[in-house]
């Protein structure tokens, strides 16, 4: 095990000594800054006051019950489809998520109105940027430089000439590309939060917050709730790199790699999703349900998916990618 981390270190320097990394890393710093910048300037000129939680409604308990009976009047309507259409069973998840968010307030007294803390600003703030789709993008890039440009720039042979197994170095690689996605996201997170202290302070700092999980509401602090939603977007974004990974290390192409992977972490998941309503077998497809975080803030695109079975269905095509990987790249003559 010694070794392999010794060789990390190794690849890990390779890395960081190509200047497209370290521009990657600026750019996504540089546009944490400018876009929550952006946000505070539109806010200021407009007056918004961004410092107090909005109101709430006096009557916001009647206007729950009164949506919750719409809702169950509507997930029945759709369990009682005769043609077992999937367009309307599409609708069943959210459906079934704003409802158990319902039942939950209701339940327990907890005001309709979504926590007004940091936490939440961050959050919501973070997920309209896309920023794991971004940090997806920069790890991609970097995964198919690390992989498949050795074999361009011809280093390959000197990386196999030290005393590691094929194995130990691509291993290696990958590791190296998932501990700079982690870093990139812990920079955007860390930068995104002491800016927005800076402009709103620190509201509702151990506010509590509501979090479905696909089958029940778990009433958490919201820096959890935070801390989850990027870890979620990194387990997505690490799915695709994944297949950066595999497709440099068996074509030995870059552009192949950053240019299919670029286009499923972009395209794939929606165009899989359409095709989901007409054909119910396409829920086993791997870019079906890759995306884990809108699982849990919009609920259930693809009927008969959870976030548990797409975590699993994705790590067994992940598995399958690297498996195939390593067996070429073990057999391969360079």
């Amino acid at each position: 095990m010694g070794r392999f981390f010794t060789l990390v270190g190794i690849e890990n320097k390779k890395l960081w000594k190509r200047p497209s990394t370290v521009v990657m890393f600026l750019i996504v710093i540089a546009l944490v800054l400018s876009a929550s910048c952006g946000l505070r300037y539109l806010q200021y000129i407009h007056g918004s006051d961004v410092r107090s939680a909005p109101p709430v409604s006096d009557n916001w308990r009647e206007n729950v019950l009164k949506e919750e009976e719409q809702l169950r009047a509507q997930i029945k309507a759709i369990q009682n489809v005769k043609d077992n259409s999937n367009m309307a069973k599409s609708m069943l998840g959210p459906a079934q998520k704003t409802l158990a968010e319902d039942e939950y307030m209701t339940e327990h007294n907890i005001s309709s109105a979504k926590p007004f803390s940091i936490w939440t600003l961050v959050s919501d703030f973070s997920s309209k940027v896309s920023y794991g789709a971004i940090a997806a993008m920069m790890m991609l890039i970097a995964c198919s430089v690390l992989v498949a440009g050795e074999f361009g720039e011809g280093t390959i042979k000197l990386t196999l000439s030290r005393p590691f197994s094929r194995g130990e170095i691509l291993g290696a690689k990958l590791a190296v590309t998932l501990l700079y996605g982690l870093e990139l996201l812990a920079s955007m997170l860390v930068v995104q939060t002491l800016i927005f202290m800076i402009f709103y302070g620190v509201p509702g700092i151990g506010a509590n917050q509501m979090l479905w999980t696909t089958g029940k509401i778990v009433y958490i602090p919201s820096v959890l709730v935070l801390l989850i939603h990027y870890g979620l977007e990194f387990l997505t974004a690490a799915f695709y790199v994944t297949l950066a990974f595999a497709l440099a290390a068996i074509t030995r192409s870059r552009s192949i790699a950053t240019g299919f992977s670029l286009f499923m972490l972009l395209l794939g998941g929606s165009l899989a999703q359409i095709a989901a309503i007409y054909f119910g077998n396409i829920k086993y497809f791997p870019f079906t349900t890759v995306n884990f975080l809108d699982i849990i803030t919009k609920g259930v695109s693809v009927y008969g998916t959870t976030l548990a079975s797409s975590m699993i269905l994705s790590g067994i095509y992940a598995f399958i990618m690297c498996a195939a990987a390593f067996v070429v790249f073990k057999r391969r003559d360079v």
